[in-house]
Parts: structure tokens; C-alpha cells; sequence
């Protein structure tokens, strides 16, 4: 049977000067999750075997804001005719990762998406369901870097296929960095180039 493994990614509805709050400030713990987005990969040709992408209605502060829907391109009425409720959203996105290893991409900081998830199931007061079994990619893309004498100091999962010139295999997506299933294939195009081959 062949191996598989998850990369998602998250998108969470944020504010200005939210990037520069403490993990656990507790008004950043209340950012609420609008999007989730995998793909389950095949680790032998690095293949998609699925693809999941699911839009959330946040419910605590129901209006997205202007910093936040121009960094991502998600709007208010894109949640509101595409969007579910989280636990709906939560629930599905559990059903299609199974148990499989689930990578997603923080660099230079604990897990982002990790974080994220709790918190949001914590706000839902949810606790006793299941979290994905959370691995991050990031300092594997780090070493890569290192490797190929490529000076990375900082990037988002968004910004590996552009940063490695392959951003134009995913322009048929329509989409653009910090849409969470952009970002999905983004980290792909990464792993296939730099040649992802076991699981950590």
C-alpha cells in the first residue's frame, strides 16, 4: 500500500499588527480559522492522491477586516456563499486526513497552524476531539536551502514556488499566496523540487 502523508495550511481571519503579538496574547488566540485547505500526497512520486478545501464562517467577530481580505483575497461574501461553521469544516477536514502525518509550513516559530487549531477548539470549547498528528515542514525547507547555498532568511509557505521559479505551474489555481489551498501547492512544487523522500 502506498504511503501518504497530509500538507495543509490555515487561513485565520487577523487584523494589522497581528503578526507582531506573542503567540499566547489572548486576543490573538482568538483568531478564528475562515479557511482550511490539504492535500493528501503520495510519498513515492509525490502525487496527489486528494485534495481538500473547506471556507469558514467565523462566527466570534462575523466581519472579516480590510487588512485581512487584501492579504488573503477572502471576503465576507465569499464565507458567507461558500463558508460552513467550523465544527462542520473541523469535522470534514478530520474525516479526510485519517491518521496520516499532517506537515504543515511555520517558519522560525512554533507550529502557526498547530496553534491555531487548538485555539480554535478551545474558543468552540471542543478539547476532547482528536488534533492531527502536527509535523512541521519548514525547517526541512531551511536545510534544503542551506544545502543549495540559497540565502532564505524568512518565507512563507505561499512563497516557495515563486522563490524557486515554479509559481507559473499553479497559476491555473486562480489564486495567489496566503489563500490556504495556494499555499498547499506551493509547499508541494517545493518538496517535489528539492526532493522530499521520507517522513519525519
Amino acid at each position: 500500500m502506498t504511503q501518504q502523508f497530509i500538507i495543509y495550511d490555515t487561513e485565520y481571519a487577523s487584523w494589522k499588527g497581528f503578526i507582531d503579538l506573542p503567540l499566547n496574547d489572548e486576543k490573538r488566540k482568538r483568531a478564528e480559522i475562515v479557511q482550511i485547505a490539504a492535500l493528501k500526497i503520495n510519498l513515492d512520486d509525490l502525487s496527489v492522491a486528494d485534495e481538500f478545501n473547506c471556507y469558514i464562517k467565523p462566527h466570534f467577530e462575523p466581519k472579516l477586516t480590510e487588512y485581512f481580505t487584501n492579504l488573503t483575497g477572502l471576503t465576507d461574501e465569499l464565507l458567507d456563499r461558500e463558508g460552513t461553521d467550523f465544527m462542520t469544516a473541523y469535522g470534514r477536514f478530520l474525516h479526510f486526513i485519517k491518521k496520516l502525518p499532517c506537515y504543515s509550513h511555520a517558519w522560525g516559530q512554533k507550529q502557526a497552524d498547530e496553534l491555531v487549531i487548538h485555539n480554535n477548539l478551545d474558543m468552540w470549547q471542543m478539547q476532547n476531539l482528536p488534533e492531527p498528528d502536527f509535523r512541521n515542514i519548514a525547517p526541512w525547507f531551511d536545510e534544503k536551502y542551506k544545502q543549495l547555498n540559497m540565502n532564505i532568511t524568512k518565507q512563507s509557505s505561499g512563497q516557495i514556488g515563486k522563490i524557486l521559479g515554479l509559481d507559473k505551474e499553479i497559476a491555473h489555481l486562480n489564486l495567489d499566496e496566503h489563500n490556504a489551498l495556494y499555499d498547499v501547492y506551493s509547499i508541494l512544487l517545493g518538496l517535489r523540487k528539492l526532493g522530499f523522500t521520507q517522513l519525519f
